[in-house]
């Protein structure tokens, strides 16, 4: 049930469907990896992680935008390269882009950069700590 409510919420919120020999697996976690991975046994989860559930909606993760996120149709935002360096840096946007509240693909020239919560003008960053880059 997690798994099409998941690819529900993609189509809706982004305009994704995924590529044929794409498959999710699991619950509230889900995974995402090429179909003839799931036939195999293995000590390690498969593939990548997709989504976790935070709150009511699910919450897909910096790595499946980042592989997916050039599909997304709609709620996405290209950003200035100063504002990709920014985001990267792990600081919030501010946008005038028109788009609905909740997640968004944020890019700099059709590079996905992450995702982050888009509400009233600003977009939170959603790129994990550990995963940002370092001001030298």
């Amino acid at each position: 049930m997690q798994i099409q409510k998941f690819r529900g919420y993609l189509l809706d919120r982004f305009g994704i469907s995924l590529p044929e020999g794409v498959e999710l697996e699991g619950e509230k976690s889900l995974r995402a990896m090429n179909s003839e991975l799931k036939e195999f046994r293995a000590s390690t989860p498969k593939g990548i992680r997709a989504s976790r559930m935070k709150g009511r909606f699910p919450k897909p993760t910096t790595s499946f935008i980042q592989l997916f996120g050039n599909l997304a149709e709609k709620n996405t935002v290209d950003v200035s390269r100063e504002d990709a360096l920014s985001f990267l840096l792990g600081r919030d946007l501010e946008t005038s882009t028109p788009c609905e509240r909740g997640y968004v693909v944020v890019a700099y020239k059709k590079a996905v950069l992450g995702i982050g919560f888009f509400r009233e003008g600003r977009i939170e960053n959603m790129i994990p700590k550990c995963r940002r880059i370092i001001q030298g």
